[in-house]
């Protein structure tokens, strides 16, 4: 890809195809779920049931569909909702593949071919009328972006259910063509040899739930975490429009500029990255904040959520979401790292300024909270005045960075390591 404008394009794509990554291969998409049968007529728990067999990576839309007239039907259905919320991501990547086309075409005729080449192959299915069913609308960097925003929107949304939510219990059913991997597992994990007399072995297997996944606290707290994680990573990669930034990096792509000349150049211009309306970086101490009550909880709670003790034990919670458990790796360690965490989460604190050989030679206070909590509306204002060779500051315009060094004193980055 000569293009960072393309890369991006097709990072949204991407996503999208990712859902396929645990499809079989060798499965036939027309036979899967050819049996489901959902009508306006049935309940809102029989609604709930058809559409949880669509969840797979190729019919999770028709499944969307379905476990929005349960919810419609019933309200309190909170499966029906738990499914609904969680499709909701992966809805905002409608016609995707259709949409985003106009970027495709800036790109160079092999990235235009490849991309005619995967419209072509990809197998017919809900899947593939699902990423063409759009307008070809997305010709900036922003717009694509605006994709990106409305994703991390969905993904705080299930956070918040997920929260709101946390002593929810739910029984999950699995499709058996979409996880047949996973019940073939759960199929052996559910025999045992039982010794009898005369030193004679039976094997008892009990496979009544070997289609299912349970839901508890551990499990809804383990999830939250999950998107909290991802949602921490959209957070700092999609705050800021990065449209001039992309624009005049392909205009140059062929020039050899130093690192000085490229930043005189990014400098030289009146606005170099805005803030979004839509970021999320005012959210990323509440992450933090979840995380840190989380994994005190996790520790707490060692002896039910990791029953078997750390290390590589498998099956640890037969028949629940995170069946492996939810052990913490170094209870010590994890705690020491959460001291750090909270520390930093209450605001201004000080850090330790290190050589390379890992000797602490100086400390400098930060307040990152209080930069997320106020980003600067413009990376431009940020920028540094001056870059050595190799691309290192040696002189910073704002000593404070916008507020997260609030002594001035960044310049200590820059001192001379022994």
């Amino acid at each position: 890809m000569k293009t960072n404008l393309f890369k991006s394009a097709v990072l949204a794509t991407s996503l999208v195809m990712a859902l396929t990554a645990c499809s079989d291969k060798k499965s036939n998409n027309n036979d899967t779920n050819k049996n489901i049968h959902a009508d306006a007529q049935m309940s809102s728990e029989d609604l709930t049931d058809a559409g949880e067999q669509l969840v797979s990576p190729y019919t999770f839309m028709l499944a969307d569909k379905i476990m929005d007239m349960a919810v419609q039907k019933d309200p309190s259905n909170t499966k029906a909702q738990f499914y609904h919320i969680f499709l909701e991501r992966m809805m905002v990547f409608k016609g995707i593949a259709k949409r985003i086309h106009p970027l495709v075409k800036q790109g160079s005729a092999q990235q235009q071919q490849d991309y005619d080449k995967w419209i072509k192959t990809f197998p017919e299915s809900p899947m593939k009328k699902f990423l063409l069913d759009g307008p070809e609308d997305i010709q900036t960097y922003s717009q694509l972006q605006n994709v990106l925003a409305n994703y991390q929107q969905a993904l705080n949304d299930f956070r918040k259910f997920l929260k709101a939510n946390q002593a929810m219990q739910l029984t999950l059913n699995l499709n058996p063509h979409v996880f047949e991997k996973e019940i073939n597992e759960e199929m052996a994990n559910s025999c045992v040899y039982v010794e009898g007399p005369d030193h004679q072995y039976d094997v008892q297997c009990d496979m009544s739930g070997i289609a299912q996944k349970k839901i508890n606290a551990a499990d809804i707290v383990a999830l939250r975490q999950i998107v909290g994680g991802e949602m921490l990573y959209y957070a700092m990669l999609n705050s800021y429009d990065l449209s001039t930034i992309e624009q005049v990096t392909r205009a140059n792509q062929n020039k050899q500029l130093t690192p000085q000349q490229t930043l005189d150049m990014y400098k030289a211009l009146p606005s170099v990255a805005k803030l979004r309306k839509d970021q999320m970086l005012s959210l990323v101490p509440e992450l933090g904040a979840d995380f840190s009550a989380a994994a005190k909880w996790a520790i707490q709670y060692q002896s039910s959520i990791c029953p078997k003790g750390n290390g590589p034990i498998g099956n640890q919670r037969p028949g629940f979401l995170f069946k492996n458990g939810l052990c913490v790796d170094n209870i010590s360690d994890t705690q020491k790292s959460l001291a750090i965490l909270d520390q930093v989460l209450s605001g201004i604190y000080t850090a330790p300024i290190k050589d390379d050989q890992g000797n602490t030679t100086d400390q400098i206070r930060v307040n990152l909270i209080g930069f997320l909590m106020n980003p600067p509306k413009d990376l431009k204002t940020v920028m540094p005045d001056a870059v050595d060779q190799d691309g290192h500051v040696t002189r910073f315009s704002d000593n404070t960075i916008s507020g997260l060094f609030p002594d001035g004193d960044v310049q200590k980055l820059n001192k001379q390591k022994n």
